[in-house]
């Protein structure tokens, strides 16, 4: 027993979920290992360290107790990094209701759904939690650095503060006056699989570039036109105005930016949606040498059309494009997360992805949904809390899937409106 031990001292043999009671690590809840039954904890300290623990605990909660340096606790959005809800977004996504459900049984399904990402991770992605404890934060860097283990380099001070600008995960939309007490937060989305392959096959920049100077982009009698048809990659330097006000709420220019950073500059797919619904200036711009295609490292494990409807499918893909879209990891670049190199290709993925996802932003908000932010493959909207139908019927119609709730409380609201 000495000898197993020792084998398997610096690494994990098991994974599990804790949901405590509260966003505190020294309250009690509920725990399971590989996807077992729940049994009850008393606190942090009940957990063993042979065992990778997927809690519900904020970014703050972990912080606060110091457990950020203890690696094998992970908080709440280790799995989904893009949501902010962590667990409870994919019991959202999933239909872990809690007046379906108890805690119990929604931590042992998110338990064996934790144990299942992370055994098909370790055999398809060569990660090896056995000999070394997933260090990162979320599981998006960690495929990362088996996907693309070399480190995206900095290309120079002016293009990568450029292309920091230009970087934006989610659009916050501008949200009008409503009645809170009257409305839910509701996360539509793509098929995640397709969408993943989607992304995954998209062309991107190089990393060779020239800047074009103010001087010589003035002398173009089409500016926006000498961008948008650029047979090569364009970052371009704007100024954005007049903003269609049917669509402003959307657009939302620059909302969801980076802290300190006025949004001035867009690659080709976003000035391409600007230019339709606002007044757009170009002041200058670097041009990238051509476009290139993803390495073949970066093709997403295959799925078949029924693995594709799993939790597991679902979690793995999405985590794996969005993992080529952020910045250098910790381990990577040891720096913080503003001085850390991001990439043409991160540039750009992120802002294809938005492109796409206003496409469904827009036809929901000309139907009269209030729409919340849209990216990383989903639009979230305010729908009304008694009238789930409309909104569910629309967001079919074009394409985007439902939490799966939704369908049992239309059931409900329809049998209610029926006897009033």
């Amino acid at each position: 027993m000495a000898g197993r031990s020792g084998a398997y001292l610096m690494g994990v043999m098991r994974f599990g979920c804790v949901r405590f009671d509260a966003d505190d690590p020294n309250m009690g809840g509920w725990a399971s290992v590989d996807g077992q039954e729940s049994y009850r904890i008393s606190s942090v300290g009940n957990l063993d360290n042979e065992t990778l623990w997927w809690t519900n605990l904020s970014f703050s909660a972990i912080y606060g107790a110091n457990l950020h340096k203890t690696p094998y606790i992970k908080r709440t959005t280790y799995l989904n990094s893009w949501l902010q809800e962590g667990q409870n977004d994919i019991c959202n996504g999933w239909g872990f209701l809690r007046r379906s459900y108890t805690e119990d049984t929604i931590t042992q399904a998110l338990s064996g759904i934790f144990h299942r990402v992370m055994v098909f991770a370790t055999k398809t992605y060569g990660l090896k939690p056995q000999s070394s404890v997933p260090m990162h934060d979320n599981l998006a860097d960690e495929l990362r650095c088996k996907i693309l283990p070399d480190k995206d380099q900095h290309i120079g001070p002016e293009v990568d503060g450029a292309l920091s600008a230009a970087h934006q995960y989610y659009t916050y939309c501008l949200t009008p006056h409503y009645n809170r007490e009257e409305m839910v937060v509701v996360r539509f989305s793509v098929p995640a699989v397709k969408y993943s392959q989607e992304m995954l096959g998209l062309i991107i920049p190089s990393e060779q570039v020239e800047f074009v100077a103010a001087e010589q982009i003035a002398s173009l009698s089409d500016r926006i036109g000498w961008v948008v048809n650029n047979p090569s990659p364009v970052l371009a330097r704007v100024t954005v105005s007049n903003i269609n006000p049917d669509y402003v709420n959307v657009i939302a220019f620059a909302n969801g930016a980076k802290s300190g950073s006025n949004r001035s500059w867009v690659s080709q797919p976003e000035l391409l949606l600007l230019s339709q619904y606002a007044k757009v200036e170009v002041i200058s711009a670097f041009v990238f040498s051509g476009y290139e295609s993803l390495d073949k490292a970066c093709s997403l494990p295959p799925f078949s059309q029924l693995q594709s409807m799993a939790p597991t499918a679902e979690l793995i893909s999405m985590n794996h494009w969005i993992g080529l879209t952020r910045e250098n990891c910790y381990r990577l670049e040891p720096k913080s997360t503003e001085y850390r190199a991001i990439s043409p290709r991160a540039a750009w993925m992120t802002a294809i992805d938005r492109f796409m996802m206003f496409t469904y932003a827009l036809q929901l908000h000309r139907a009269g949904i209030i729409i919340r932010k849209y990216g990383a493959g989903g639009v979230t909207c305010l729908i009304p809390k008694h009238n789930f139908k409309d909104a569910y019927e629309i967001a079919a119609s074009i394409g985007l899937i439902s939490p799966p709730n939704i369908s049992s409380d239309i059931e409900v609201q329809e049998e209610l409106q029926g006897h009033v």
